[in-house]
């Protein structure tokens, strides 16, 4: 993923930010299997000043620190999230549910219905009725995890919102992964993917719904009595 970052954003030369991607990311990632997930964060700023004060310019400090950030914090987010416990397993296992049946839906929703787009300049292929498929199929997937997982009944409720809520957040990150591209200039993060584009380009919903939930929970205790009636 880092390299994909680095061939978007500075294709004539990678290095830079390649290795600031790569460092950010791999470094927030061991402080967070550690459960120092502040650590993470502040090693994940300094190399945003690390980057900063190399290129002194606010597109050299996107196209090298960025993606230290845009990878490094919902990496680091995913791996805390896995090391908490049964309840951080359900949560990673309720998100791969949640996101994967909401970009099914939306995506044969908006083929067979169609309509107006969400954002046109952006991503021409989604539709406001891809999005409202999406969304009721990532909040029915919600309320099944739920379930699955043996939440309060009065809980499931909350469920049901909390799942229409990730598929926003997940339609949300294919939005924004489609606005970087535009902004580099690119189609596909990379073509290790034949078919596909790159990695970024098919888990960019997922990270996120990573970095909403990891963030909830990590900062939100509440978050966590909401889903699962106990401390995470």
């Amino acid at each position: 993923m880092s390299y994909e970052w680095a061939r978007m954003s500075e294709p004539d030369n990678i290095r830079p930010a390649f290795m600031f991607a790569l460092a950010g990311s791999l470094g927030a990632v061991m402080f967070s299997s550690w459960q120092f997930l502040n650590y993470g964060f502040a090693w994940l700023v300094a190399c945003a000043i690390a980057s900063a004060l190399r290129r002194r310019s606010a597109r050299g400090f996107i196209e090298t620190a960025g993606g230290a950030i845009y990878i490094g914090l919902p990496a680091a987010l995913f791996v805390w999230l896995r090391d908490r416990g049964p309840e951080g397993l359900e949560t990673i296992l309720a998100l791969f549910a949640i996101i994967w049946s909401a970009d099914i839906f939306a995506y044969f929703g908006g083929k067979i219905i169609g309509g107006l787009k969400v954002a046109e300049g952006l991503s021409p292929k989604k539709t406001w009725s891809g999005l409202a498929t999406g969304t009721l199929a990532g909040s029915l997937a919600g309320y099944g995890c739920g379930v699955l997982f043996h939440a309060d009944p009065e809980l499931r409720v909350a469920w049901l919102a909390i799942g229409a809520l990730i598929a926003v957040t997940g339609l949300a990150g294919d939005l924004f992964e489609s606005f970087l591209k535009r902004r580099f200039g690119v189609k596909d993060a990379s073509k290790l993917i034949p078919g596909h584009g790159g990695v970024l380009d098919r888990i960019d919903s997922l990270m996120a719904a990573t970095l909403l939930v990891g963030a909830a929970l990590a900062f939100g205790p509440r978050a966590t009595t909401l889903l699962f009636g106990t401390g995470l």
